[in-house]
């Protein structure tokens, strides 16, 4: 089961993102613990719009629904949006079911 386009069309999970919906994810960096939207989520990277100008290099903690906290770096930025690569990426399945909503909300 291969991640899927919002219309229907196969995807190769580990390249382009697809413009999936818009998740609502925790975000961690130090002390500081908000909740962001998250979007273009792959198995290996995705977008967030943050409170925080982030720089490139940064490493941060995102929970997406239904998960535990997993390590990402910030591999570039523009403003307040901020481009992740996971430390460890998504298993395909596990993508799927965050992008159908067959996996819970954010602990």
């Amino acid at each position: 089961m291969l991640v899927k386009h919002v219309a229907g069309e196969d995807t190769n999970p580990w390249g382009t993102p697809p413009r999936g919906p818009v998740i609502t994810a925790t975000y961690r960096r130090g002390v500081l613990r908000a909740k962001v939207a998250l979007s273009e989520l792959t198995c290996r990277s995705a977008r967030i719009d943050s409170m925080e100008a982030l720089k490139p290099g940064v490493m941060v903690w995102i929970t997406l629904p239904g998960l535990e906290a997993r390590p990402a770096t910030v591999d570039w930025t523009s403003g307040f949006t901020a481009w992740l690569r996971f430390d460890a990426p998504l298993h395909p399945a596990v993508l799927d079911a965050i992008l159908d909503g067959r996996i819970g909300s954010v602990h």
